[in-house]
């Protein structure tokens, strides 16, 4: 059977048009706003996103995992200016998470999830589900407004009970399970400050039920890691729209092919990434060969 193909990308930060509206300033907000403009608007630049989503069309994947953080400041504007980028692109089915920049504070988050329903999945309550042919892409959201100075991210009990079901359900299908939430899942990739407040539930989640392949953001680096003891491999990526530079955080995304074989998945991960010369160039490859869970799925 022919491998399956999936373009994962994360950060994109699209550029800041709009300032805040008045009704829209919040401390919280004032400090993201002097970060942007002392430092981020620096680093996110359109050219490099461009170029990453240029590269991402010539290898024609059949799904996007997209792990949160298309807006700086939360406003009701970069939701209405990050709906027209996701349209304009002309995406394979995506999947789509929230970023912590995209829950900035409390504030018309019903409202702007509507603008973005056509990629979030989900009416209601996380976590999200794409499935197309035998891959199941699974959105857990982590992203909720914290108090300033901090950009942590929590799953929920909630959610965390609703997700174990769902991994159990896509198991016995006999699905490829692909796990997409914006935080890093396991500790150390990001300082307490910005982690996942209930990484140990979602851990022993997923140390239950098994899945097989963990992507994420936020960190801005392209990173490996593992869910505790388990072989489930947890991938992290870099902003899309960062400027070139050192290998760790220029610009880039994973490219991620799945091949179902009788007994395992082919799980192949290339990072694609923007090299000084404006180029883009291969990095690392990873290969992971998790097992296929239902029997009868079986070829």
């Amino acid at each position: 059977m022919p491998s399956f193909q999936i373009a994962h990308l994360s950060d994109p930060h699209l550029p800041l048009a709009e300032f805040p509206a008045w009704d829209e300033i919040r401390f919280k907000r004032l400090l993201s706003l002097l970060s942007w403009t002392l430092k981020r608007r620096h680093l996110h630049k359109a050219a490099p996103l461009a170029r990453i989503m240029e590269d991402i069309r010539q290898f024609h994947p059949e799904l996007m995992a997209l792990t949160g953080d298309l807006t700086n400041l939360g406003l009701r504007s970069e939701f209405r200016r990050a709906r027209d980028w996701l349209e304009e692109q002309a995406l394979p089915p995506t999947l789509l998470v929230p970023g912590n920049h995209d829950a900035l504070i409390r504030q018309n988050a019903t409202g702007k999830a509507a603008l973005w329903a056509e990629w979030l999945k989900t009416d209601a309550a996380f976590p999200s589900l794409l499935v197309k042919n035998h891959i199941a892409l699974i959105g857990v959201n982590t992203a909720v407004p914290t108090r300033p100075f901090f950009a942590s991210g929590r799953m929920g009990a909630m959610q965390g009970e609703r997700l174990r079901t769902l991994l159990h359900k896509t198991g016995q299908d006999g699905l490829c399970r692909v796990v997409l939430l914006h935080h890093p899942p396991v500790a150390k990739l990001v300082s307490r400050r910005k982690g996942m407040d209930d990484l140990h539930l979602f851990q022993s989640i997923l140390q239950e039920t098994g899945a097989e392949l963990v992507l994420h953001g936020h960190s801005h680096r392209a990173t490996l890691a593992c869910i505790p003891r388990t072989d489930i491999p947890v991938i992290g990526t870099t902003s899309a729209s960062h400027k070139a530079g050192d290998a760790d955080t220029t610009a880039g995304w994973n490219a991620i092919a799945v091949t179902p074989q009788v007994e395992h998945w082919d799980i192949t991960v290339l990072r694609r990434e923007l090299g000084p010369d404006g180029t883009m160039r291969d990095g690392v490859t990873r290969s992971f060969t998790p097992h296929r869970l239902s029997p009868s799925m079986r070829l």
